[in-house]
């Protein structure tokens, strides 16, 4: 029985000489694996519509018994130019869709579809990863602590950010802990960042968020807390 899908290729794998596996997320089935027989021929029609980033429709020959359906057929939707054509952009989105594919079963496509849309034309970037990890880790239950310490809830006198603890430290508390002071305007940064969510991007522009060292905590919590091995943030962080 042949189906239509629509969704993004967020992972391709090379099997034999001319064949790819794909992963792609689909808005009705989460990740669905697509066998792809000799897109990587230069006669194949279908490979311009099955590349990574790549918003397709595909039609595929369902077997509801199979963990894997055959493709027979894609058709581009859209490309995201924006994102081939610059490195950070490009690392950045290499980093959602790898996240995402973690998140199978939450069925994270709008999410998806929000984040790389923006990532490929938004000049503040690092604003809109920042908003997918935020979200990110409230699906998972990690949400780091902004509103008061972490360790005491004292609202006054917040310090510093404790990754292993989970949120903010207050001046008494660190002095246990001795953690490097943060400065003032960081510190109000990532409790906004926290609070903040794409409905309200608009307004939080120019507020100073789109910077990496943002980024970088928010990544740093995430793998902290979450166990996940995250091998495309190397991209990311290296290029800093």
């Amino acid at each position: 029985m042949s189906d239509i899908l629509t969704g993004y290729v967020i992972k391709t794998n090379d099997v034999k000489d001319n064949d790819v596996i794909l992963s792609v997320y689909t808005k009705e089935y989460g990740v669905v694996s697509l066998y792809a027989r000799g897109i990587k021929k230069s006669t194949s029609k279908n490979a311009f519509a099955c590349q990574l980033f790549d918003y397709s429709e595909f039609l595929i020959e369902m077997n509801q018994m199979k963990s894997m359906q055959l493709l027979k057929s894609a058709t581009l939707k859209k490309e995201f130019l924006g994102i081939r054509s610059d490195y950070d952009r490009l690392s950045l989105a290499s980093v959602v869709i790898e996240l995402a594919g973690y998140l199978e079963e939450d069925n994270i496509f709008d999410l998806l579809d929000t984040t790389l849309k923006l990532l490929d034309s938004h000049k503040e970037l690092f604003t809109v990863f920042e908003l997918f990890v935020v979200r990110y880790l409230d699906l998972l239950g990690l949400s780091p602590e902004v509103d008061g310490c972490v360790l005491c809830g004292d609202t006054r006198n917040i310090e510093t950010i404790s990754v292993s603890d989970g949120g903010f430290v207050c001046r008494n508390c660190n002095r246990q802990l001795h953690l490097k002071p943060r400065d003032a305007g960081f510190l109000k940064n990532f409790r906004i960042i926290n609070k903040a969510s794409f409905k309200v991007l608009d307004k939080i522009e120019g507020l100073g968020l789109n910077e990496y060292r943002l980024s970088a905590l928010l990544m740093e919590f995430l793998m902290t807390h979450s166990g996940l091995t995250v091998r495309s943030w190397r991209s990311v962080s290296g290029s800093q």
